[in-house]
């Protein structure tokens, strides 16, 4: 299986507008054809929520594709960002990617995207990163490769309060977790500090909240759902509290893709955004979005099949 993003969604509409969110059907998009952005990473820019992920319409040589959303329902097709064997010549042809998650550079004005960059039977562990001045494309590849010469494979991305971007993967044959600092342009690695060292975590999800950083992760069962599992420090990069189970057994039959900030007049709400694979196959694999409760060092995760919330006030019922 595959990760997570962590975002701040700012408050839009009138305060009465409330979005209603159902659960466990296939999403599709404006023009009535299944949303294919699995393992989803979110950016929020100028009023609209943008998603990437992958296009399984080919299981196995997935394309980036990347959609608009006003309300985290109603997804708008904008453009296949990455293409097997048009961006690049090695994909399709034994290359493929997982895990793309979108970043925007304030200091450089681009947008990138960090992903998993892998090859057959997974040996190539890597990572590659693109880069565009248009959120739409078309990008580029600037590099591929392991980062700092380490093995690396499931992966997620986030940004601190103070702009600085982490690239987070799991590492050395899936037995650790890499926290990896970025460079000011978010398009290099500059350090990795081991986490979770042989606890063989995946699919990792950060958010900070009351100055405390939450982490989500799961185990690695491949397409399997397992238990989700929760850490929390005050620091990015040491100190994290021994993982704690959250959820039910199998996660309600997801796995972890991203959590969402929703700052509101009234109250911050958190959104859990998790990947239901193989339902009921992986072309047709489901997004998974509910509330998530982060406080005092503690998680509450309970699935909700169905929820409206407001994202002026930032309430939800």
């Amino acid at each position: 299986m595959a990760l997570l993003l962590s975002t701040t969604l700012q408050a839009a509409g009138a305060d009465g507008t409330w979005t209603h969110i159902t659960n466990g059907k296939v999403w599709t998009d404006t023009n009535g054809k299944v949303v294919q952005a699995h393992s989803s990473g979110y950016l929020y820019k100028d009023g609209l929520w943008y998603m990437v992920g992958e296009d399984r319409t080919d299981p196995w040589r997935p394309d980036v594709n990347l959609y608009s959303s006003p309300d985290l329902t109603h997804w708008t097709f904008l453009a296949k960002i990455i293409e097997n064997g048009v961006t690049v010549k090695e994909l399709g042809r034994g290359r493929f990617i997982e895990r793309a998650k979108l970043l925007y550079c304030a200091e450089t004005g681009q947008y990138v995207v960090w992903c998993h960059w892998e090859g057959q039977g997974y040996r190539a562990s890597e990572a590659a990163v693109f880069v565009s001045d248009h959120i739409d494309g078309p990008y580029t590849l600037h590099k591929a490769g392991r980062p700092l010469d380490i093995k690396s494979r499931d992966c997620n991305v986030f940004v601190d309060d103070e702009g600085t971007a982490y690239f987070i993967s799991t590492i050395e044959e899936n037995q650790h977790l890499g926290m990896f600092k970025l460079s000011k342009d978010y398009t290099e690695p500059l350090s990795c500090q081991l986490l979770f060292a042989h606890q063989q975590r995946e699919a990792p999800a950060i958010v900070h909240v009351d100055g405390i950083y939450y982490m989500l992760s799961s185990a690695c069962t491949g397409w399997d759902p397992n238990q989700c599992k929760m850490s929390h420090s005050t620091s990015l990069t040491e100190g994290w509290s021994p993982l704690e189970n959250v959820g039910d057994s199998i996660c309600f039959d997801t796995q972890a893709t991203a959590i969402l900030t929703i700052r509101g007049t009234k109250q911050t709400t958190y959104l859990y955004v998790g990947d239901r694979w193989m339902d009921p196959g992986l072309p047709e694999s489901k997004t998974i979005i509910f509330p998530v409760t982060f406080k005092d060092g503690q998680c509450e995760l309970i699935y909700k099949e169905e929820f409206d919330i407001n994202f002026t006030t930032g309430e939800w019922r």
